[in-house]
């Protein structure tokens, strides 16, 4: 028993500290992808997705470094942790679920996609986004008494409900589109493939291994925190893998062997080709996307 109790604190101790040394590796990695994409990446449709899905894993990545340190240094938790994580990983799930389905589009439509899409649809996508999000998400923390010492139960449970429901829908709408763009690639279409289906499929290969976790343990908290406390600090150390790993898909897509180049090369020819022949109406599912 005591053994047992020994390594829980070792595991929890290492997974502690672990995660912020995870953490501050990425908010270096997708602040550059912010900065790139922002001043010097002519953007196109794809590629503000990923400015947004960028914006949005550095704002969930301070968190656990922010609170990590607080709780190193003054020994205390604070409620607020679990909202603003939960606010910024929805706002990413969204994201990444908008850019699978559009890219997915993109590839089984081209003509259709291109002659239909409005311009500034990813840009309006991505306000829709972050507009209701933002307001929405404390209404729930508020009526769970994450933000206040009073709780509504019956209120908070309705919220939990229809949250990890819809965090489930996003989930499974961000997946399928990324089989049926897996299937039409390898299987029907005779165009080479594109850049940004590697980015797709890495970015959903990492939700369902380190992001659905997160998802897991806020839809189960209360039976989890009592059955397998260790989940919630390896929850939230995948998850932090999760938005830290992007910018090296981008980077590792981009990079051209034996090559070295200037990491602002790297993107543009990750994220910046293929979207400003997509700005320009060319056609976006060839090569160099």
């Amino acid at each position: 028993m005591f053994g047992l109790f020994g390594l829980w604190r070792t595991f929890d101790s290492v997974v502690f500290y672990l995660t912020p040394i995870v953490g501050l590796g990425g908010p270096v990695g997708n602040g550059l992808v912010l900065w790139n994409l922002g001043f010097h990446i002519k953007k196109g449709p794809f590629s503000i997705y990923l400015l947004h899905l960028a914006a949005a894993d550095f704002l969930f990545l301070s968190c656990p470094v922010g609170f990590s340190v607080a709780q190193a240094a003054l020994g205390a938790q604070d409620t607020l942790y679990f909202v603003l994580t939960f606010l910024w990983f929805a706002v990413g799930l969204w994201l990444l679920a908008a850019f699978s389905v559009e890219r997915c589009l993109s590839d089984l439509f081209p003509a259709c996609y291109q002659g239909c899409r409005p311009r500034h649809a990813s840009a309006v996508l991505c306000a829709l986004v972050w507009t209701p999000t933002l307001p929405a998400l404390p209404l729930p923390a508020n009526a769970c008494g994450l933000l206040r010492n009073s709780a509504c139960p019956l209120v908070c449970l309705r919220y939990h409900v229809a949250s990890v429901t819809w965090f489930l829908v996003l989930a499974r709408v961000a997946w399928t589109a990324g089989v049926v763009l897996f299937v039409w690639v390898t299987c029907c279409s005779t165009r080479p493939r594109p850049r940004l289906y590697g980015i797709v499929l890495g970015a959903l290969l990492l939700l369902f291994f380190c992001g659905l976790p997160s998802v897991f343990y806020w839809s189960l908290q209360p039976l989890l925190n009592f059955l397998l406390p260790m989940f919630s600090p390896l929850a939230t150390l995948l998850a932090c893998v999760n938005s830290s790993s992007k910018p090296l898909i981008y980077s590792g897509l981009g990079r051209q062997p034996g090559k070295r180049e200037p990491l602002r090369s790297v993107l543009r020819r990750a994220l910046g080709e293929g979207a400003e022949l997509g700005a320009r109406g060319q056609s976006l599912p060839m090569g160099l996307l």
